[in-house]
C-alpha cells in the first residue's frame, strides 16, 4: 500500500473566503511555513554551519555592515531555520479497501474544518479543472463600485470577486501522478531535520559576490544555501505523531493562491455544518457543473460510530430565502 496512488487528495476547510476560492478558480493558497504551528515542519538544520565561513565573515562584514554578520549569528543560533517557499497540504484518500477512511477519523474535522461546520473538498490527480462562470455561480450583487456575493458562514467579499474575474488559470493538474512537485510526507519515529549540503554550501560561499550584493543576514543565507537544499525532503518530513494525516504536499511560492489544476470531485459537509451551507454549495456546485459530476456528502452519527453517507435532495433544495444562494423562485 506504501506505492498507492491516492484517488482523491481532500481539503478539510472551513467555509471561508479560501474555500470559496477554491470551490470556483480551482485555487490553493500556498501558506509559508512560518506561519505554521509546528516550528520544526518545513525546517532545516543550520547546527553543523561551516566553521571557516564563520571565520572569515568578520573580514567582510565590518564597521557599517557589521549589523548583518550580528543578524547571521542570531540566526544560527536557532540551529534551524525554515524554508521560504510555499506549502498547500492534502490528505490521501486511498479505492484499497484496507486503507484507513480519513473522513472518519475526528482530528481533520476538529483541526481543519471549523470543529465540523466546515467542508471537506476532494480534487481528482485524474480529471483536469476547466473554466467556469464565476459571475454566474457567485450570483454577485453591485456594492458601490464593486460586486459582493452573500454567502452563509462568511461575508462574501468585493476583493475576492475582483480577484477571480481577472485570475489567469493554469490547467496543468498538479496532483497529476506525472508531477513532481507533489510529495507524500514520511513519518518518522526516530524524527531528526535535514541539513543542507555543506560542500555545495561552501562552493557557494567561495564563488559568490560578497562586497556589494547581500544587504541582510537571510539574503546572506540565500545565496549560500542556493542548490544546497532537498526540497521536497524538508516538506515531506514529519514526525509519528502526525501520521494519522497521511499527508501529501504541494510545494510552491508563499503567500500566495495558484490553481492547483485539478477537477473537484467531492464535497463532504461535516457533523455539524449547518444546512444553509449545504444548500449554498450545492447551489455554487449545480451552477458550474450541472447535477452528477462532483459528488455530495454529510457525515452523520449512526450506530455510535461517523459515517459518510450521499447527500439527500431535502439537504440541498434552496429554503424561501432563496436571494442567499441564487436559486430564483419557479
Amino acid at each position: 500500500m506504501n506505492n498507492m496512488k491516492p484517488e482523491e487528495y481532500l481539503k478539510f476547510r472551513k467555509l471561508d473566503e479560501k474555500a470559496i476560492q477554491m470551490l470556483v478558480t480551482g485555487e490553493c493558497y500556498y501558506s509559508s511555513p512560518l506561519h505554521f504551528n509546528d516550528p520544526l515542519d518545513c525546517s532545516y538544520s543550520l547546527e553543523n554551519f561551516p566553521s571557516e565561513i564563520l571565520e572569515d565573515l568578520p573580514k567582510i562584514f565590518s564597521n557599517e555592515r557589521r549589523s548583518i554578520l550580528d543578524d547571521l549569528h542570531y540566526l544560527l543560533f536557532k540551529k534551524r531555520r525554515q524554508i521560504n517557499c510555499g506549502v498547500v497540504s492534502f490528505c490521501g484518500k486511498y479505492s484499497h479497501p484496507e486503507a484507513t477512511n480519513p473522513f472518519l477519523g475526528p482530528d481533520l474535522w476538529g483541526h481543519y474544518a471549523d470543529n465540523h461546520k466546515g467542508i471537506c473538498i476532494g480534487f481528482s490527480p485524474n480529471t483536469n479543472y476547466s473554466r467556469l462562470d464565476v459571475s454566474s455561480a457567485l450570483n454577485p450583487v453591485i456594492v458601490g463600485n464593486g460586486r459582493q456575493f452573500k454567502s452563509p458562514g462568511t461575508d462574501g467579499s468585493i476583493t475576492l470577486l475582483s480577484h477571480i474575474m481577472s485570475t489567469h488559470y493554469e490547467f496543468e493538474n498538479l496532483l497529476s501522478s506525472t508531477k513532481k512537485n507533489v510529495v507524500k510526507v514520511i513519518y518518522q519515529q526516530e524524527f531528526s531535520v535535514p541539513e543542507p549540503n555543506w560542500d555545495v554550501v561552501r562552493a557557494n560561499y567561495k564563488s559568490f559576490d560578497k562586497t556589494n550584493t547581500v544587504r541582510n543576514a537571510a539574503q546572506l543565507l540565500d545565496n549560500i544555501l542556493k542548490d544546497a537544499l532537498d526540497v521536497k525532503k524538508i516538506v515531506s518530513n514529519k514526525h509519528m505523531n502526525w501520521k494519522s494525516e497521511n499527508e501529501y504536499r504541494l510545494f510552491g511560492v508563499a503567500n500566495k493562491s495558484q490553481s492547483i489544476g485539478s477537477a473537484i470531485s467531492s464535497i463532504t459537509f461535516g457533523l455539524e455544518t449547518n444546512d444553509d451551507v449545504k444548500k449554498y454549495i450545492a447551489s455554487i456546485l449545480s451552477r458550474f457543473y450541472g447535477v452528477g459530476p462532483v459528488g455530495l456528502f454529510k457525515m452523520i452519527f449512526k450506530n455510535r460510530t461517523l459515517v459518510r453517507i450521499p447527500l439527500e435532495m431535502n439537504d440541498a433544495m434552496p429554503s424561501s430565502s432563496y436571494s442567499i444562494w441564487g436559486y430564483p423562485p419557479q
